[in-house]
């Protein structure tokens, strides 16, 4: 039996130290005043190892790292999920597994990222999921994105199928006028 700790860091990678800052900020806001989340990097810990997933060319997106200690982001906080009941072995071969279905060329922004790979190591360890609050922002943006995409092609349908009902309206008038016109000589 181990802890499992989701830790969260503000995503300050980029290499302007404002937009660090500004990010850094905004968490503050969005987050700590009004409770909605931010913009956020989520890794979880357990059996001594903090896991996370991101972006690579080439080979796995999950990585390990001491807790608490990945570099390439600012620790926020940590969150306890509970206690998984699988032994440290069982827990190694599930993240070798994880390695093989999480390549680091899959990752998305907004639809894979590094929270949603630990809402499902904690549901693979059989704990709590991360709060909503920590992939809030992308998972909004998603749906935004899905929702506008949906309507883009639904206007694009419409659009088509109103050219082609306008275009058969046109050609019978054309057609209808042509016979009027043979029939009058």
């Amino acid at each position: 039996m181990s802890l499992v700790t989701l830790h969260v860091y503000d995503i300050t990678n980029t290499s302007y130290e404002s937009a660090n800052a500004a990010i850094t900020n905004l968490n503050r806001f969005t987050k700590d005043a009004l409770g909605a989340g931010g913009i956020f990097h989520g890794a979880v810990e357990v059996n001594g190892y903090e896991w996370s997933f991101g972006y690579c060319d080439q080979g796995t997106g999950v990585y390990p790292c001491p807790p608490k200690g990945n570099t390439g982001y600012t620790y926020r906080e940590s969150v306890a999920l509970g206690v998984t009941s699988l032994a440290p072995a069982r827990v190694q071969g599930m993240m070798h597994v994880l390695q093989t279905q999480w390549p680091g060329h899959q990752y998305e922004l907004l639809s894979r990222n590094c929270n949603h790979f630990c809402q499902e190591l904690c549901l693979r360890l059989g704990v709590e999921a991360p709060p909503h609050w920590v992939n809030r922002f992308a998972s909004n943006a998603d749906a935004t994105v899905t929702a506008v995409t949906y309507a883009r092609d639904q206007t694009h349908r419409a659009m088509a199928e109103i050219t082609s009902a306008a275009t058969a309206a046109w050609e019978g008038l054309v057609g209808i006028a042509g016979s009027s016109q043979r029939e009058s000589r």
